[in-house]
């Protein structure tokens, strides 16, 4: 055999090998999507005839002769103020909601055995619109027993009574090929429907989806939003922070627990952030059993929080975190357990470490009366200075003075070494060495007579320990100490 003919062979095999594939493929598809003929959207409408049967049930009946054999049409054509009732079967479990609309106003909903949760906005009104009006795209043949439209495990089932005393029922069968939409059967028949997907969708709620996502509600105003004291546990490490009410440093929280200090003011702001007028993602369960607890971890968290305002007193449970940054959480006094990324709830996974503040300590300059750095000791005083605007608004600032034993300073010369030995950074909260002599010691005097004295020991080639008042407040960068060094010659 010349090697041409032995080439057109096996073209021939290849091809008779394809075609077999293809006519497999064609007999595997359900009836109704195997070319792009059955599945193109009908033109013309379907003959078929609407009716009720003796028991109230509204059927459809399709013609023999006129209109498109495959045609799209409609189903039902009430209004949602005509529905008394839905009931809905599906995977999710069963729902039962009641319907009922004063002359003029909006359609008011019941979610039946869960009258004491608070409903999500709009979600009943979806389903009572996709049962009112149901139109179909398609009729894509009759249910035979199998499984190629999804009828051997209805998806869904959902009983729709209205007020005439009628009632509709949706069985929801699988989704149609090359998303062509979802198909259904509509009362007794067993015709089979095209209707779209996003409508179907209506029917394979859960109780869980109408269940509103609000976990708890802002506070009503500025000075209720503001927690006087955060007790949080993560990961088995406690913190605690109480709001700060003095003039002395610009902090909003510090810390009391595990030791007392400033509190970081990037940190504590995400937490305090992330207590009230908490939105979830989902909702997990209602009225969760134990066992539900167990699988959420919230039988016994990963994180707690309780925070105390003027007004109430917020506790939150969680979980830790999964891969996909998601947590479970719970409102203490509710029975609904929520799904919600972490990063929402910043609190799940704070640390002690992450709570200190960015600096060893940080007073305002305009709180201070004495201010001495080593063997200098500069002395201050401020007052409120008042000027009018061109528009008549009267604003206030504040003039400090300062002076270094008998000679006054320039403001200008001061305020900027002033910051740097104010603005050392904690650069950990660890502790260290404190042997020795202190390379750089801070005390400053406040309006009220108080004091505090900051002191750094040298501990390793790039590490000073901070001590404020005798305690071990952690590390900080020999650079910053370096730095209020440096800036302190300028005044000898």
């Amino acid at each position: 055999m010349s090697k041409s003919k032995k080439i057109t062979v096996i073209a021939i095999l290849a091809a008779a090998v394809i075609l077999a594939g293809v006519m497999v493929l064609l007999l595997l598809l359900p009836k109704d999507g195997g070319t792009d003929a059955d599945t193109a959207t009908p033109d013309e409408p379907a003959d078929i005839s609407l009716s009720t049967d003796s028991n109230g049930v509204h059927q459809a009946v399709i013609g023999k002769t006129g209109g498109a054999e495959n045609g799209y049409g409609t189903l039902m054509e009430y209004v949602p103020a005509d529905i008394k009732s839905m009931h809905i079967e599906n995977e999710k479990g069963t729902i039962d909601i009641t319907a009922y609309t004063p002359e003029g106003e909006a359609t008011e909903y019941t979610l039946v055995g869960f009258e004491e949760f608070d409903k999500q906005s709009g979600v009943a009104d979806r389903i009572a619109n996709a049962a009112a009006t149901l139109s179909f795209t398609r009729i894509a043949g009759k249910d035979d027993g199998g499984s190629d439209f999804g009828f051997d495990k209805p998806r869904s089932v959902a009983e729709i009574t209205f007020t005439d005393d009628t009632k509709e029922v949706i069985t929801v069968g699988a989704d149609a090929p090359q998303a062509r939409g979802t198909y259904i059967k509509f009362g007794d028949g067993k015709d089979i429907y095209v209707i779209e997907t996003d409508t179907a969708n209506n029917f394979l709620l859960g109780v869980n989806d109408l269940i509103s996502l609000t976990i708890n509600n802002a506070a009503d105003d500025g000075e209720s939003g503001q927690a006087q004291t955060i007790s949080v546990t993560s990961n088995g490490e406690s913190v605690t922070l109480e709001r700060y009410s003095g003039v002395k440093f610009s902090s909003t929280y510090y810390l009391t627990e595990p030791m007392t200090r400033f509190a970081s003011e990037i940190e504590s702001s995400k937490i305090e952030g992330a207590i009230r007028g908490l939105y979830a993602d989902s909702v997990a369960y209602v009225n969760p059993s134990d066992s539900q607890l167990s699988d959420a971890g919230l039988s016994q968290p990963y994180a707690t929080l309780s925070a105390d305002y003027p007004d109430t007193t917020v506790k939150l449970y969680a979980s830790k975190p999964d891969s996909d940054g998601e947590a479970y959480l719970m409102l203490d006094g509710r029975n609904v357990v929520y799904t919600i990324k972490a990063e929402k709830v910043p609190w799940i996974e704070t640390t002690y470490e992450k709570l200190c503040s960015e600096y060893v300590l940080y007073p305002k300059m305009t709180a201070l009366t004495g201010f001495e750095v080593n063997d200098k000791a500069f002395k201050l005083s401020t007052r409120e200075s008042h000027t009018t605007d061109d528009e008549g608004n009267e604003n206030t600032s504040y003039v400090t003075t300062v002076f270094l034993g008998d000679e006054e300073i320039q403001i200008e010369n001061f305020s900027g070494f002033c910051s740097d030995v104010g603005m050392i950074e904690l650069a950990d909260p660890k502790d260290g060495s404190t042997g020795g002599d202190a390379t750089l010691t801070v005390k400053y005097t406040y309006e009220d007579g108080d004091s505090d004295e900051v002191a750094f020991y040298p501990d390793t080639d790039t590490l000073y320990t901070a001590v404020v008042n005798g305690k071990v407040m952690g590390h900080a960068r020999k650079s910053d100490i370096t730095r209020a060094l440096e800036g302190l010659e300028k005044f000898n």
